[in-house]
């Protein structure tokens, strides 16, 4: 009962910490508003989540922070874990207001991640920098064709999924957001193009980075040991 509890508190406090987040750190930056908002309510009205955002948040975090525990165990890695998957949620609520991932998140977040892999193992440093590197280089590679398509926010975003999933990990999160972003993409092009795929609809953007974060999600949660740790860690 007490692990109950400190879960709720713990999801509470990661509820918190993500909705302050996204509040704050997008400021300069409009949020993508709703084509039927009101003039008068359109600066409260933000796409895909509305009002109910806090208590999303909440909610979101609160699984998080139990998932990690069922993955990880009672462990200190839990808790890194937890963290890291609070920090993605952030991304992905930011980037589906605002259309954006950003530097002033991905740069502190890269070096609080090296530090931790190096302090816990959590990828060890080395499988950290060379999927950081992996992530980062494929999908700058994916953007070279058509960059219009896919801002350096996701580049940037692989390579930080990377340094958390470690090797080999990185490679099955991203192929994993790879395809549920298109699938993604195709419901939004096959809904609001009246089912003709090859247009996409004028003057809708698409927010690729909760797609991405799912993908590492997915690793953490499921795949711990493509994660790997150090056995203290995980005492």
């Amino acid at each position: 009962m007490l692990t109950v509890f400190v879960l709720i508190a713990l999801g509470l406090l990661g509820g918190y910490l993500v909705n302050r987040a996204a509040d704050v750190l997008p400021r300069g930056h409009p949020a993508v508003l709703v084509a039927s908002a009101s003039p008068t309510t359109a600066a409260a009205v933000r796409t895909g989540f509305g009002a109910w955002r806090p208590g999303l948040v909440y909610g979101m975090a609160t699984l998080l922070a139990c998932l990690a525990v069922v993955a990880w165990g009672q462990t200190p890695a839990a808790l890194v874990v937890m963290g890291y998957s609070w920090f993605l949620l952030a991304v992905a609520v930011i980037d589906l207001e605002h259309r954006l991932v950003l530097n002033r998140m991905l740069a502190p977040g890269a070096v609080g991640a090296l530090i931790l892999s190096l302090a816990t193992g959590l990828p060890p440093w080395s499988s950290a920098l060379a999927a950081a590197l992996v992530g980062f280089g494929l999908f700058w590679l994916l953007r070279l064709p058509y960059p219009q398509g896919m801002g350096m926010g996701d580049v940037k975003l692989a390579g930080f999924i990377g340094l958390i999933t470690g090797w080999p990990g990185v490679l099955v999160a991203l192929v994993i957001g790879i395809l549920a972003g298109g699938l993604a993409a195709l419901g939004v092009v096959l809904v609001k193009s009246q089912w003709r795929p090859w247009r996409f609809p004028r003057g809708h953007s698409f927010a690729y980075a909760p797609y991405l974060v799912f993908g590492a999600w997915v690793v953490l949660f499921a795949f711990p040991h493509l994660v790997g740790s150090l056995s203290l860690w995980l005492r």
